[in-house]
């Protein structure tokens, strides 16, 4: 393939993507240009119910789930990524839930937290340099694929 074709097939590509985002819009997928993390609060908001918030820079959670502040943490993990962690910036009464979507680089489901509050709090190692929410040590707060609500939506993404 010479440089052209190569040039090309990369716009032809990067087309198909913003078309896919353009159509994601449409649906109320994605509101912004958090790819990823739109999803993950599509799906969290489908799977579990509730509603997202309409500001996707809305300060501490996501989703309002009757009277339940949920917060929603996606991470779509690349084949050799190992990192078990989420990155945690919040304090204290900001939310009632922590949910973690892992997907895969192909955007499927492969593992779902629903952690409260004061479980993550008492998890977060201050000690650290950076705060972040290591998965295995919230292994009780795991929630297998099968046992997800809305399973007609989980099975198309498993």
């Amino acid at each position: 393939m010479d440089n052209q074709d190569y040039f090309s097939t990369v716009r032809n590509q990067l087309d198909s993507i913003i078309l896919a985002k353009q159509r994601l819009r449409e649906l109320d997928v994605i509101r912004s240009e958090r790819l990823v993390g739109e999803i993950g609060e599509w799906l969290a908001e489908t799977i579990f119910g509730g509603k997202r918030v309409k500001s996707t820079s809305q300060k501490g959670y996501d989703i309002i789930r009757g009277e339940l502040r949920v917060q929603v943490k996606t991470h779509a993990k690349g084949d050799e990524n190992n990192a078990r962690w989420t990155e945690f910036k919040y304090e204290m009464g900001q939310f009632d839930e922590f949910l973690i979507i892992v997907m895969s680089k192909e955007l499927k489901l492969k593992e779902v937290y629903k952690i409260p509050e004061k479980i993550v709090f008492t998890k977060i190692d201050e000690t650290k340099k950076q705060r972040v929410v290591n998965w295995d040590d919230h292994s009780a707060y795991s929630i297998k694929l099968i046992d997800l609500p809305n399973q007609e939506l989980v099975k198309l993404f498993c």
